[in-house]
């Protein structure tokens, strides 16, 4: 594997362990500019015995891996340098009249040092570093750049396992 590919596989896989510890999971199936469709799990009772299914509500996540190099650290943002196609992505999605899915940026950053993105341990195994989260405003209007759009993340979006959960009670109001 590339090492892109092994970045890109890390920071799906740490969405997926955070979304699966609170009963959310992933049901896209092909990518269009989302890489993960987050749905919930809803639990009822029926005939004594608990029933599963899918909620009717979703969000889908665009996932970008950057190296620690790569962000710059603020005092309340993550400054992060994301490729304009993906911008104008984001846009289109915060723009689309009647939208029922809302589109959220995950930017998880890595350790420089590819010998330290994992760490296994007696008590657990740790994904180094760390994930944050962006939702672009609605009328928002696409870059004419040719190459990159920097955009603020506050350092308040760091993800931990309560994302979803927060996300949900957000966007689903």
């Amino acid at each position: 594997m590339t090492t892109n590919d092994k970045m890109e596989e890390l920071s799906r896989n740490f969405i997926l362990a955070i979304a699966h510890n609170r009963g959310y999971f992933d049901y896209n199936g092909r990518d269009y500019g989302t890489d993960l469709l987050i749905r919930k799990s809803l639990k009822r009772l029926e005939n004594r015995k608990q029933r599963y299914l899918s909620s009717g509500k979703a969000i889908d996540v665009q996932l970008k891996s950057v190296f620690e190099r790569n962000v710059e650290y603020k005092v309340d943002v993550i400054k992060y340098k994301l490729e304009v196609k993906n911008y104008n992505d984001l846009v289109t999605r915060a723009n689309e009249n009647g939208a029922t899915i809302p589109m959220v940026l995950v930017v998880y950053v890595i350790p420089d040092d590819e010998l330290k993105w994992i760490k296994c341990q007696n008590d657990g195994t740790l994904l180094k570093k760390e994930a944050y989260w962006y939702i672009l405003p609605p009328n928002s209007e696409y870059s004419n750049n040719t190459s990159k759009v920097t955009i603020d993340i506050p350092l308040t979006n760091r993800i931990d396992e309560e994302l979803f959960p927060n996300l949900w009670n957000t966007l689903f109001k």
